[in-house]
Formats: C-alpha cells, sequence, structure tokens
C-alpha cells in the first residue's frame, strides 16, 4: 500500500520532533528512578518539553509543526478559542494561541483553595464555542477527560486535543477520549522518539534495549521494577 503525501509528512514531522526533543535534553532515561504515572505504571524516560522553549529555533519549528497539524486535522468547526491546561503544557498552549489569533483560556484539573469561586475555568467563554484543549503530552488520556469536565458545564464544545507528545503505549486512551467525543492530535511518540534517537546514536545499546522492552510491555516492565525496587528497600 502506497502512503498517502499526508501520512508521510506526519511521519516526517513526527521525526523531527522527535529529534528536537533529543538533542535538547527534554527526553531523559533513567530506570532507576522511573516516572510515575497516574494510572499507577512506571516508565524510564522522562519528557520535559519545556525545554524546547529555551531555544528559539527549535521552538518556533515546533510552533509551525503544531499549526500545521491543527490546520489540516482539525477541520469539522471552526475553533473559538485554545484552552490551556494547567502545567507545563500553558506556555505551547500561549503560542499556539497567539499565532491563530484566539482567545486563551486556562483550565485545571481541581478548583483552588480557599479561592474556590475562581474553580476551575480562568478567561470567557461563551456557549456553543468550540475549544481546542492543549496540553504537554498524554498517557493514557485520563487527565483530558478531568480538563475537558469544567469547559463542557461552561457548555463549550471540545472534540480536539493536541498535545506535542503522547505515550503512544496505553490503549486506554481511546476508551477515555472517545466518551468524550475528544480527538487527540500529537506530534510524535515514544516510538518515534526510539527510532530517532537509533537513528542519531543518542543511546547506547543497553538503553535502546531497556527502552524497547519497556514500550513493548509497559506493565510487565513496571511490575518487574516495582518489584525489584521493594527488594533493594529490604
Amino acid at each position: 500500500m502506497i502512503p498517502e503525501p499526508w501520512d508521510i509528512e506526519s511521519r516526517r514531522n513526527a521525526m523531527q520532533t522527535a529529534q528536537w526533543l533529543l538533542e535538547t535534553g527534554a527526553v531523559r532515561y533513567d530506570p532507576q528512578n522511573p516516572c510515575r504515572h497516574g494510572s499507577g505504571l512506571v516508565s524510564p524516560l522522562h519528557v520535559e518539553g519545556r525545554l524546547l522553549l529555551s531555544h528559539p529555533g527549535t521552538r518556533g519549528g515546533v510552533i509551525r509543526l503544531a499549526l500545521r497539524m491543527i490546520e489540516e486535522e482539525v477541520t469539522d468547526a471552526r475553533l473559538d478559542a485554545v484552552a490551556a491546561a494547567e502545567g507545563a503544557g500553558v506556555p505551547f498552549a500561549t503560542l499556539i494561541a497567539d499565532r491563530l489569533g484566539l482567545p486563551l483560556v486556562f483550565v485545571r484539573k481541581e478548583g483552588r483553595e480557599p479561592c474556590s469561586y475562581k474553580d476551575r475555568l480562568e478567561g470567557p467563554v461563551e456557549p456553543g464555542w468550540n475549544l481546542l484543549l492543549v496540553e504537554q503530552l498524554a498517557t493514557d488520556g485520563h487527565r483530558k477527560a478531568r480538563f475537558a469536565e469544567p469547559l463542557t458545564q461552561a457548555g463549550c464544545r471540545v472534540a480536539h486535543a493536541f498535545v506535542l507528545f503522547q505515550y503512544g503505549i496505553f490503549d486506554a486512551i481511546h476508551d477515555h477520549l472517545a466518551k468524550l467525543g475528544i480527538t487527540l492530535h500529537a506530534l510524535c511518540t515514544w516510538w518515534d522518539i526510539l527510532d530517532a534517537a537509533a537513528a542519531g546514536h543518542f543511546l547506547d545499546a543497553r538503553a535502546q534495549a531497556e527502552i524497547e522492552a519497556f514500550l513493548a510491555d509497559p506493565r510487565r516492565w513496571t511490575a518487574d521494577h516495582t518489584t525489584r525496587s521493594a527488594s533493594n528497600a529490604a
């Protein structure tokens, strides 16, 4: 089967994004101090996309790819605003909203105390608006559901979410987002980073093999390393 031109471009953009993440040190491999997720799984890999922002050329390149993806894939309705999910994705949401000339609103997973009257949504929105939810990354999608909740309660439609990076290994993400009618758009996945790391020799053979083992079966990798950590502590 001959790939479509957009599929080829999407793959090229994914590899470029992965290379930028590796070159800027945004990807950290540390199996001794695994990253813990809300799902209970642990990962030997960490991504800190904010490091991209320190490099003007790379920052501009990532935003150009993001805008191209949004233009090509978010076509079912005109966007009225960009919603920035609290956390590391806020600067990316700000840049995207600025380039699109759209209002920017902020949304939290939980209400703030003691100022609960501010609740979880900051910024004016109108019932019927179509919002693009922007965050730095996606694992299994459960965070997106919590961020979308106050937006839909305000009468807005959230049919699309954009992230710089998604794990690409958690099937549950489709279940979580499909129930909400949200389509996820991501510039790259761990598989793209693994391919880019191999092509650019960013990791040695041992690290490459360990990452492949995690990606192939994250639950087993979690079980093995949780048991190992418990044994070492004892």
